[in-house]
């Protein structure tokens, strides 16, 4: 998929057809545009887990790679603790 295919919505235009937008988001990206600017993405539950997963491990493969374990630990560290922050909002 490239950008060429996302569909775009006006937050405006998002909220009144917020529906449908959920329900299109099962097939493609969404980006919610405001004055003009993407400012959210609207993807599908299923993709939004695989993303996070994906990102969580080459997290860990970069940090074990590097061979640093203090470093490893306080970068996993901090990922989680954005992770728990974001999910509290």
């Amino acid at each position: 998929m490239s950008i060429l295919d996302t569909k775009f919505y006006s937050l405006a235009e998002a909220k009144a057809k917020f529906s449908r937008v959920v329900e299109e988001a099962k097939n493609e990206d969404i980006i919610v545009t405001k004055n003009g600017i993407p400012a959210a993405v609207v993807v599908e539950y299923g993709k939004y887990l695989s993303m996070v997963k994906f990102l969580e491990e080459i997290l860990d493969i970069y940090l074990l790679d590097i061979g640093n374990i203090p470093e490893y630990l306080e970068m996993k560290e901090k990922f989680f603790k954005y992770k728990k922050e974001k999910q509290e909002v």
